[in-house]
C-alpha cells in the first residue's frame, strides 16, 4: 500500500463502495460542482479511480484538483478541491509572422508589431493553466485581422475539432 497523505477529518467523505455503480459518477460530478473556493471532498473506492479524475479533467480543467492521499492496494482515497485561487487569467502572446508564437514582452502594445507580428491576449484562462499550454493551443492560429484577444476557450473548441473555435464569426 502507498499511503501519500492522512486523509483528513474536516472533508466530507464520499465512500463509493456503498453506494450502487450507477450512481457513483453522478453523484461525485454534483459535489465537485457545488464546491466553492478552498473546499474539498475526499472519495473512498476500492480500485484507482482514474477513469473519472479524465472525466473531471473534461469537464472541469484546472478548476478543480485531484489528489492522491492513498493508492491501494484495498483502498484509494483521492481529495478532489477546488482551489481558493479560483481567477482566470490572462496571456499576453506574440504570434510572428510565420506562425511562430511566444509570449509578449509585458510592455508591447496589443495590435501589429514590428516585423508584422501581432501581439495578441488570451483572455478567461482557467486557474491552473500554464503559459506552455496557452502557447501550445495558439500552434497554427491566425486570429482574424484586426482582433486583439481570443478567448481560451476557443482555443479548446479549435484544438477539439471546431474548424476555427467560433473566431471566423
Amino acid at each position: 500500500m502507498t499511503t501519500l497523505a492522512q486523509p483528513g477529518s474536516l472533508d466530507p467523505v464520499i465512500d463509493v463502495q456503498t453506494i450502487p455503480p450507477h450512481e457513483r459518477h453522478p453523484l461525485i460530478l454534483q459535489t465537485a460542482r457545488a464546491l466553492e473556493p478552498g473546499n474539498g471532498f475526499l472519495l473512498v473506492n476500492d480500485h484507482d479511480p482514474r477513469p473519472l479524475y479524465h472525466q473531471i479533467q473534461a469537464l472541469f480543467g484546472n478548476t478543480v484538483t485531484w489528489s492522491y492521499l492513498e493508492r491501494g492496494p484495498d483502498r484509494w482515497w483521492v481529495r478532489i478541491a477546488k482551489p481558493e485561487t479560483n481567477a482566470a487569467s490572462t496571456v499576453r502572446v506574440r504570434i510572428e509572422r510565420e506562425g511562430a508564437v511566444a509570449l509578449a514582452d509585458p510592455d508591447e502594445p496589443l495590435g501589429d508589431a514590428a516585423n508584422g507580428a501581432l501581439v495578441c491576449a488570451i483572455t478567461d484562462c482557467p486557474p491552473g493553466t500554464t503559459t506552455a499550454e496557452v502557447l501550445n493551443l495558439m500552434h497554427g492560429v491566425i486570429p482574424p485581422a484586426g482582433q486583439r484577444s481570443l478567448a481560451f476557450e476557443r482555443l479548446v473548441a479549435r484544438r477539439s475539432g471546431s474548424c476555427c473555435g467560433g473566431m471566423c464569426g
